[in-house]
């Protein structure tokens, strides 16, 4: 209805076309991951898996926790950018060639518990020549790599993107 309104009184005119924008396809790189269960519902989770451990306990840097149960590895990548938005910010292509489905736990930092901590005011701590003190914190590439054994790869990919053709600047009368 929205679209048939703005039409009529704006003249839009407009069209959906694939667009190439930068984004992530996932591959494999030595893939060291748990066969799943069939019997299992499938799908991914904010949590500790059916075993209980949250390596959060040890670790608080590691602010997300993810439980993925009977899943593909192109659902994974389907959710991929739901599941890290601070990390991914278009669709993850699944390049794995990885059949079947798998369980397994994700816990990695957010991508606002990675950025440093702005200066303060008359710290001189900040000084070039200062190291940084490790925080014990994993970016979402690494914990993929390191747990999963999969790899997060830039590439370009194409998204569905509304191209508007044209519109008027004032609607016409009702």
């Amino acid at each position: 209805m929205l679209k048939t309104l703005l039409a009529d009184r704006f003249g839009l005119k407009s069209h959906m076309e694939d667009r190439p924008v930068d984004g992530y396809t996932l591959v494999a790189a030595g893939p060291h991951m748990k066969k799943a269960d069939p019997t299992n519902r499938t799908g991914c989770k904010t949590g500790p898996g059916p075993d209980g451990k949250d390596p959060r306990i040890d670790n608080p840097q590691l602010g997300r926790l993810v439980t993925c149960l009977n899943i593909t590895m192109a659902q994974f990548a389907a959710q991929l950018q739901t599941m890290a938005s601070g990390y991914i910010k278009s669709p993850v292509i699944d390049a794995t060639g990885i059949d079947g489905a798998y369980d397994f736990t994700l816990s990695f930092s957010t991508s606002g518990q990675l950025r440093a901590p702005s200066p303060q005011a008359g710290d001189d701590s900040s000084s070039s020549t200062s190291a940084s003190v490790p925080t014990g914190g994993i970016s979402l590439f690494d914990a993929i790599y390191k747990t999963l054994g999969l790899k997060l790869e830039k590439s370009k990919v194409s998204i569905p993107t509304l191209v508007i053709d044209h519109i008027e600047r004032t609607p016409t009368e009702n």
